[in-house]
């Protein structure tokens, strides 16, 4: 039989790759072909590679930052908090806090990158993105982020009549909003995350998992990318969008339109804070509202559209695959040890229904 090309081990079961392209896990692959030892093996070396990365950029991201802070209170930075015992988040404390995640997620990019002995252009191919996939995505980036608002409201509802909140008070930190601190949040959360956030998660975790299954990995690359988060409320958002980002990942193979997407719902968020300074927070919860309504139409009228046209595939899942994902991937510990860190993560922000949270 040929040796089909997209096929990552070939039909022949050659050995495993250590990385590929976006390109395969899409083509034919014979749905009876078992699972050779030495193929197994192969995979849950990749696997395990992509869920340590995953570990190292959580954990090494906290310990950094507390480290930084333990550097800045020798210099003398005082932690600040307002009448309701809420941190005030200013400018340094932003910085020790989202940079180390910034930069973890560069490093484990560029060692990914450089043992996969990849071009740093083969990230950003621009062939296969044409204008109608670039309207076509940003009107799923808008469809599934509004209705990643919708899921929120509904597990705060549901949380909050069980008695307790998916976000600690305390974690609902207040900004002391400035020029400078906006100028700063539009720099580190509208641009150097979004790009930081998806040389990892689709760069390196979904160009990993790619390699046995473009199905599987738009799937588990958005689970990872919203647990990453640390809180439920977030973790449904990046699960949602993520979903978008790396579709289109797999459909392009690029990473552009991903750092794209992420830029622009990031942005929103920051104009909001900006509103927020150069008006009151009625003002801007009406702009949110109102933009989040014109999101829902843009992303509506965009599915339909799609549908009608039949644009919309998911890569091909068969049996092939089934047999080389979730039965390979939960043999992993790194796995199981990954679960575990987020989870925890995620469960260490529940707190009490308070007052304010019900304002």
């Amino acid at each position: 039989m040929e040796e089909n090309r997209n096929d990552p081990l070939g039909q022949s079961h050659a050995p495993y790759p250590a990385y590929q392209p976006y390109t395969p896990g899409g083509g034919y692959y014979r749905s009876e072909a078992p699972v050779s030892e030495n193929e197994r093996r192969a995979i849950k070396r990749n696997y395990r590679t992509a869920f340590t990365e995953a570990i190292i950029h959580n954990i090494g991201s906290v310990v950094l930052a507390n480290v930084i802070f333990v550097i800045m209170m020798l210099f003398g930075y005082e932690f600040r908090v307002n009448e309701d015992n809420t941190q005030i988040v200013d400018i340094p404390y932003a910085i020790a806090g989202s940079l180390p995640s910034i930069l973890f997620c560069l490093g484990i990019f560029l060692y990914d990158k450089s043992s996969g002995r990849k071009k740093l252009s083969e990230y950003f191919r621009t062939e296969d993105i044409t204008a109608g996939r670039v309207f076509a995505f940003f009107g799923m980036v808008m469809l599934f982020y509004s209705v990643s608002v919708i899921l929120q409201q509904v597990v705060i509802s549901g949380c909050f009549s069980a008695g307790f909140s998916p976000i600690k008070e305390e974690y609902l930190s207040e900004e002391e909003l400035s020029v400078p601190y906006l100028v700063w949040d539009i720099i580190m959360t509208a641009i150097l995350a979004p790009i930081g956030e998806e040389l990892m998660f689709r760069g390196v975790i979904l160009r990993r998992l790619s390699t046995v299954s473009q199905r599987f990995a738009i799937f588990a690359s958005a689970a990872i990318f919203g647990l990453m988060h640390g809180n439920l409320l977030q973790m449904i958002l990046g699960f949602c969008v993520g979903l978008v980002f790396g579709y289109a990942a797999v459909k392009t193979g690029s990473l552009l339109l991903p750092i794209a997407g992420h830029i622009f719902i990031n942005f929103f968020a920051v104009s909001c804070s900006i509103l927020t300074f150069l008006t009151d927070d009625e003002t801007a919860n009406t702009y949110w509202l109102c933009v989040l309504g014109v999101f829902f139409v843009i992303g509506i009228v965009t599915l339909v559209i799609l549908l009608a046209r039949h644009s919309i595939e998911l890569p091909r899942s068969t049996e092939y695959h089934r047999k080389r994902t979730f039965p390979i991937m939960v043999s992993c510990v790194s796995f199981w040890v990954l679960l575990a860190v987020y989870i925890i993560d995620i469960v260490s922000k529940f707190g009490p229904v308070t007052e304010k949270l019900m304002e």
